[in-house]
Formats: C-alpha cells, structure tokens, sequence
C-alpha cells in the first residue's frame, strides 16, 4: 500500500513536472523569437527548477560557495547519481550554467528546441572524429560566452551510488578553453530518484563545491591526472558527507 501511494505522488510529480515544462519552454520560446538569447532565460530556467524541487519537496543546500570568485567563468565537474542532478547544480550554483548533453537529447520536440534556444551544449556521441569536432565547438563557444558549463564524466547515472571512472574529455575542454575546473560533489540524489526508477522521494540534496583546479598551465598529457585529482577531491568530500549524514540520520 506504501508503495502504491508513492507510486501515485511521483505520477503527481510528473504530471507537475510536464506542465512546468511545457509552460516554461513556452515562455522561453516566445523570448528567443522576439529578444533573441540573454540573461533572462537564465532567469526563466531557475524559476522552472525551483518550482520542480519546491514540487517535490526536494531542498537543496550548498556549501563552499566562498570557492568561486564573483564573475570569473568555470568549467564544473560532477558526480552522477540521478537526473535530479541537474536541477540540484542550476539551484546550487550562482553562475550562468550550460550543461553538455547528447545530441539525441535536442532531438525530442519541444524540450530538445528548448534546451537548444538556451544554450546548452551538444556534443556528439556517434564516433571519434564527431566527438572531437563537438568539443571543438564547445572550445569555441567557451572562449566567447559568459558561460560555465557542468559536465558528469562518469558519463551516466552510477547504477549502484558508487563513483565510477571519469572520461576524459571534460578535463580536456577544459586546458583547451582555459577554464578551472571546479569538482562538485552531488550527495542524496539518489535518494530522491535513483536510476531505473520513476518514484521520485522528497529529501535533501547536498552540493559540496570545492576549490577550482587551473587548467590553462596544462596540455593533453595531463588529461588523465587532472581527471583523477578531480575524481579524487570529489570522492573524498562526498563519502565525506554522505558517512556524516548517515551518522545524523534517524535509526
């Protein structure tokens, strides 16, 4: 019975979900085609994630924020638990945000369109030469705009909480365009909603934001160090905090 009524709140969820969506992707829609891209559809993307987490009854909290200097451009690395991952980064951090998705994702109508009008990036998957060409255009992109992207270079939601092997290709975005990498470590999303599940649960997800590592002082060679050094402080600040919040939790 539990299980149903979770079950039946999550489809509440969704349904909430859908139509702030649809709302929002109208709204910014209609501000592309007459004012074309600015800060706010900045503004319009937060109002849409702060109305899916208050929804859902889902609060974020942050810490290390006095890591970031006020209007310098980062590039953020992060673990990945769950897709409430993204609104948990968007509500965390005070910066214009873009994340890296596939390109199969700004295929789907509507969404894709709205994502793209944004400006998030895509990068393209298929094959080698594909995938290179994409992140030279984000190279690109990044030397030109006022934006940070986030990227998860595990690459999917881990299937188990655990941290898994970063990909590379981040950490070589970010030597290329000059950006410091920020580790961002994501701790409870996978309480709220794990992978392979559509029950989403109200709690708490905790965004640890540590101290930004220079990028621009590195070439290729280093992409595999910087991807560990960067995996490395993440892993340690999130089991960090997820043992403390174990140890608080009620028995």
């Amino acid at each position: 019975m539990i299980h149903f009524l979770k079950i039946l709140r999550s489809c509440f969820f969704i349904l909430c979900i859908v139509i702030y969506t649809l709302v929002c992707g109208t709204i910014v829609l209609l501000l592309f085609t007459f004012l074309g891209r600015g800060r706010y559809l900045d503004l319009t993307t937060r109002i849409w994630i702060r109305l899916i987490l208050w929804t859902c009854r889902v609060k974020v909290t942050a810490e290390g924020l006095d890591n970031l200097e006020n209007g310098k451009k980062y590039l953020f690395v992060a673990n990945h638990q769950s897709l409430f991952d993204i609104p948990a980064c968007i509500a965390a951090i005070p910066a214009r945000l873009r994340m890296l998705a596939k390109k199969e994702l700004f295929r789907i109508p509507f969404f894709g369109w709205g994502i793209w009008v944004i400006g998030h990036i895509s990068i393209d998957r298929e094959n080698r030469e594909k995938a290179i060409a994409s992140l030279e255009r984000a190279v690109e992109r990044l030397k030109k705009e006022d934006i940070s992207p986030v990227v998860y270079p595990e690459g999917t939601r881990s299937p188990d909480g655990k941290i898994h092997a970063f990909k590379k290709g981040a950490f070589v975005l970010a030597m290329k365009s000059g950006r410091p990498v920020v580790p961002v470590a994501i701790v409870g999303s996978r309480a709220v909603l794990p992978k392979k599940s559509i029950v989403i649960n109200p709690g708490h997800i905790h965004v640890i934001i540590n101290k930004p590592i220079a990028a621009d002082d590195k070439d290729y060679s280093d992409r595999s160090t910087l991807a560990k050094k960067a995996q490395s402080i993440i892993e340690k600040s999130f089991y960090k905090a997820a043992n403390t919040a174990n140890m608080n939790s009620p028995d």
